[in-house]
């Protein structure tokens, strides 16, 4: 029978955590130490908590927590993994840069594509993300980014932000009547009305982005958050009043964020992301803040950073606090399922697909919020289809990719085209290059529309029939540029 293994000595431990510090610059094990303490807790008591996370109610595995593992984690001498960190954060109502697992500063970041997001964010970028959650930041960042001179954030040159400062950033948290609208912006009452106003123009503007595409409605979604932030300021209103507009901003900065990203300024994106998760707190709305997480999750997966994607989908699981939908829910699950395909996860990308199926079985359209409205079947059938072609077995993909393409509804023209340029890619990728030239020239025929996000997608067909030495690529990849122009091809 072997010997017991001889315990490690308080120097041996030393000498482990001071490498284990090189290893993870910006850890302060100190700070794990220094909240609990401010809760009143002893290591037991924060160890049993851990273990009465219900496993069902959050995106994470609750570790099997004892006093002993604590006091390692506290010490420096043992690094707490994901689902670690992730237990500690939930427990504790608190961040990981306030647990001490990461600074605010980015002193390293996940590999991404080279020429779409830096290696490395300089410090004045993490300077603006800390100044945005400061007591003025807010009103601060709304006249920087809905400047009336868009070149003076164009001679701003933003840096994309990479994974750490954006992860950093969501643990932080998560048709008008002109009278009523001048009434407001004079420094009257800005009441129910006025909100309900700025309402249906908001949900106008959002379905005309689908149809047209982010770079036709770009600049009328940054007018009218110009317009919310002038009541903001302007006008008097109820503390529910407030939040209510607030909210309105924060969707408004959502979408400003993502027809930036399809129009491929991805940088600019970002700001208006950040800038409305921060509105989202304001306005005491998780599930605003949650589904703009989602599109930064979504913009960091198609910039080649799944990693950073799957980070920041966790954050809205669990910074939702249980106040999702079931709709949302299926969505947030179906974009993690795109995710986990990237980083050759299969078992966690299948394991989302089947919770995103079974949640959009569950949804109710009566109880979602009006930003949810194009979200169905369909959606978790693409998002499944697209990670089984990421994992390599597009044949498995195929029936998922129809699915999507036969159910979505027509008024969705973005969504539509990216489905069958997505089933084009499969076919392809099967082996069936005759299919996926058919399918990409009828539906690059039938709906036109100016996307980054869509021109990726036809650009990456292209790529596939050249490598398979298809005679039609050339004339695909011509049509390709004829609709989306020069820069997609």
């Amino acid at each position: 029978m072997p010997p017991n293994p001889r315990p490690r000595s308080v120097q041996a431990e030393q000498e482990r955590a001071s490498t284990l510090r090189a290893r993870h610059p910006g850890w302060e094990p100190q700070r794990l130490t220094d909240a609990r303490i401010a809760l009143g807790w002893s290591r037991a008591t924060l160890a049993r908590k851990i273990r009465a996370i219900p496993r069902v109610s959050v995106s994470f595995t609750p570790p099997i927590a004892s006093d002993q593992t604590i006091m390692r984690h506290e010490r420096g001498w043992a690094y707490p993994g994901e689902d670690w960190q992730a237990a500690y954060t939930h427990v504790m109502a608190a961040s990981r840069t306030d647990l001490g697992f990461c600074s605010r500063e980015a002193t390293r970041a996940p590999a991404v594509t080279p020429g779409v997001l830096p290696p490395d964010p300089s410090a004045t970028d993490d300077e603006w993300v800390r100044q945005l959650w400061a007591d003025p930041g807010l009103s601060r960042a709304w006249e920087e980014v809905t400047a009336i001179d868009r070149r003076t954030i164009d001679r701003r040159e933003f840096s994309a932000l990479t994974g750490l400062t954006l992860v950093a950033a969501a643990h932080e948290w998560l048709v008008a009547d002109p009278a009523r609208i001048a009434a407001a912006l004079n420094g009257r009452r800005a009441d129910t009305s006025v909100i309900a106003d700025l309402t249906t123009t908001t949900d106008a503007l959002r379905r005309l982005d689908d149809k047209l595409g982010g770079q036709a409605v770009h600049n009328m979604i940054v007018e009218q958050l110009r317009l919310v932030v002038r009541v903001l300021k302007n006008a008097s209103y109820t503390e529910t009043d407030g939040q209510a507009l607030h909210g309105i901003a924060a969707e408004l900065a959502r979408m400003a964020g993502w027809t930036s990203y399809d129009s491929g300024q991805n940088d600019t994106a970002q700001r208006f992301y950040l800038v409305g998760l921060r509105a989202a707190h304001q306005a005491d709305s998780p599930s605003i803040a949650a589904n703009i997480l989602r599109c930064m999750a979504h913009q960091a997966r198609s910039t080649g950073d799944p990693k950073t994607a799957i980070s920041l989908l966790r954050s809205a699981r669990t910074g939702a606090r249980g106040r999702l939908t079931a709709t949302e829910h299926a969505l947030i699950a179906a974009s993690l399922t795109r995710a986990y395909g990237l980083t050759g996860e299969r078992d966690q990308a299948l394991a989302y697909s089947d919770i995103a199926y079974g949640k959009i079985e569950q949804s109710k359209p009566d109880d979602d919020p009006p930003y949810m409205y194009w979200v169905g079947p369909h959606t978790v059938a693409h998002a499944t289809g697209s990670s089984l072609a990421d994992l390599g077995n597009p044949g498995a993909a195929i029936p998922h990719l129809v699915s999507a393409v036969e159910q979505v509804d027509d008024e969705v023209a973005r969504d539509l085209l990216e489905y069958s340029a997505t089933l084009a890619l499969a076919h392809a990728r099967a082996g069936d290059s005759d299919e996926a030239i058919s399918l990409a020239h009828r539906a690059i025929s039938s709906t036109t529309i100016p996307s980054t996000i869509v021109g990726t997608e036809l650009a990456e067909l292209c790529r596939q029939l050249r490598a398979d030495g298809h005679p039609g690529a050339a004339e695909l990849a011509d049509h390709v540029r004829a609709v989306a122009g020069p820069a997609v091809v």
